[in-house]
């Protein structure tokens, strides 16, 4: 297996896994936006130019088996500490295809973006887990972290 550096060519390959992990949490398609794919195509073009985004393929037998992005945290409030002590970066869309599952791509993938992460100087990694992620992540170091929600409907 190899990981490699995803380019802008790769794009739809990302945004099909990206609409594949929503498929894998029971997401509708009538609740997806006509749009979604031009969107996370957009997403991840704008994340290149201005959040210093990066996306990881698997690669075995030259076939794509999964991938992951990651970029610095957008954060929703001012950001008023120096990033020399909080810079957040995010993880999201990892994604191995489902005959590769449980051979190691989601860890070798993740290492590739927690590295990638450091070299921005990110003091801290987030991510949001679905079930299946939680134990490798646990295994990766990261620890649950509060998050309040209220469903409004």
């Amino acid at each position: 297996m190899q990981i490699v550096e995803a380019t802008a060519n790769d794009d739809d390959t990302l945004a099909s896994h990206y609409l594949a992990l929503w498929e894998s949490y029971g997401t509708p398609k009538e609740h997806f936006a006509p749009d979604a794919r031009a969107q996370t195509i957009a997403f991840l073009r704008e994340g290149r130019q201005h959040r210093g985004l990066n996306a990881f393929l698997a690669l075995i037998d030259n076939n794509i088996a999964g991938s992951a992005a990651c970029q610095l945290h957008i954060s929703p409030y001012p950001e008023v500490i120096k990033p020399a002590h909080r810079r957040f970066g995010y993880i999201w869309s990892v994604y191995v295809e489902p005959q590769y599952r449980k051979r190691g791509i989601a860890q070798q993938l993740m290492d590739r973006a927690v590295n990638h992460l450091r070299s921005l100087g990110c003091t801290t990694v987030v991510l949001h887990s679905s079930d299946a992620g939680e134990t490798l992540y646990k295994k990766l170091g990261f620890e649950p972290a509060k998050e309040m929600r209220l469903k409004l409907s």
